[in-house]
């Protein structure tokens, strides 16, 4: 007898600095496999659900969160990736200035990148826990809630030289995972660092590349014990010259020398999907795109879902029953095409553009 629940998932970044907003003064691939249990702190949790979700986006009443229901547990195998685009090696020369808000590192190299600065407070992240329980509990034992907190490029690339002043975001995503009572947590970073040599972050944008969401959905799909589709599966599509906010937003001219090559990812179900965007108080529901193609290169980012400011449903082929609601910034949007073999629905909603309760969503 198939067993329905359930399922949410608030996918964001753990910047608690600006993230997915513009940003102000404020070679050898690794063939490690994704670990089947990630960080946190307990026993590994059940199959039946998720939860990711951003550090500046919680409210006290909780009212930014999602649902998603599932039937049936499945167990997922994962194989380690040895195709994936690579960048050259990590330079040796520590170069770098601080130029409008952000650090600009290794000018004049093909390595050249430009990174948002890394700032953590303490009692944010403790009412980050607070909040994320506090919605566990009010959207019930049939939800199963799951937290992800994304580490920005910063955590990566910051020439060794000035890495120390700045805290770790490993151990600051740790620090609230370990204040989780209800929720899971999706640990990824110490796999990212692993796989820092690959293309895993824009050096022109403050996004992450859409290779370093597959592995974070890869990781969130074996912890909730749901199907996945291997790398092979998915079709690359690369963008030759992309120059993203760091370079429009910011000004800083230094990046345009080496552009990014950006390289997306079409699941082999891209076209079973059904798609309708809606408002954000989940009404006037149009047909839609999950990828659009159509968009300028300076917008490359922004081909998920198309804009932040909707509740994207996504039904697929996938006759599982199960419901995924991601509620996140813009870093979320990266991680839908890597979830339709997962799941029977998604719903992608964005915290900042969320005006129905959410709790009350999650249970409908």
């Amino acid at each position: 007898m198939n067993r329905k629940h359930m399922l949410v998932l608030i996918a964001a970044t753990v910047l608690f600095s600006g993230c997915g907003n513009a940003i102000s003064g404020g070679e050898n691939i690794s063939t490690s496999t994704v670990p089947a249990v990630s960080y946190t702190g307990e026993e590994a949790p059940s199959a039946d659900s998720v939860i990711m979700t951003d550090g500046e986006a919680v409210t006290s009443e909780v009212e930014t969160t999602t649902t998603t229901t599932t039937t049936t547990t499945t167990t997922t195998t994962t194989t380690p990736l040895t195709t994936l685009v690579t960048t050259s090696a990590f330079p040796e020369n520590d170069s770098y200035e601080f130029l409008n808000g952000c650090i600009v590192a290794y000018e004049g190299m093909p390595q050249v990148r430009a990174m948002e600065r890394y700032f953590f407070d303490d009692s944010t992240g403790d009412y980050l826990a607070l909040s994320i329980n506090s919605f566990a509990k009010k959207a019930g034992k049939k939800t199963n809630v799951y937290l992800m907190m994304i580490p920005s490029s910063q955590e990566f690339y910051t020439p060794p030289n000035i890495a120390g002043e700045f805290r770790s975001q490993s151990e600051c995503t740790k620090k609230v995972y370990d204040k989780r009572k209800r929720a899971k947590g999706v640990f990824i970073n110490d796999f990212l660092e692993e796989h820092k040599a690959e293309y895993l972050y824009s050096r022109s944008d403050y996004h992450w590349q859409p290779i370093s969401a597959f592995y974070a959905a890869r990781i969130f799909a074996e912890q909730a014990g749901v199907p996945f589709a291997e790398f092979d599966t998915y079709e690359p599509v690369e963008r030759e010259g992309y120059l993203g906010a760091f370079y429009s937003v910011n000004d800083i001219w230094q990046l345009a020398e080496f552009p990014d090559t950006f390289t997306y990812y079409k699941p082999a179900n891209l076209y079973k999907c059904s798609c309708t965007m809606y408002d954000t108080y989940f009404y006037s529901g149009t047909e839609a795109d999950m990828i659009r193609e159509d968009y300028a290169l300076s917008a490359s980012y922004q081909m998920f879902a198309g804009t932040d400011e909707t509740i994207f449903e996504t039904e697929t082929d996938v006759d599982n029953d199960r419901v995924l609601v991601i509620f996140k910034d813009s870093y979320g949007n990266a991680l839908l095409p890597f979830l339709t073999s997962s799941f029977s629905k998604i719903y992608l909603c964005d915290n900042r553009f969320f005006n129905i309760n959410s709790v009350d969503f999650v249970k409908k």
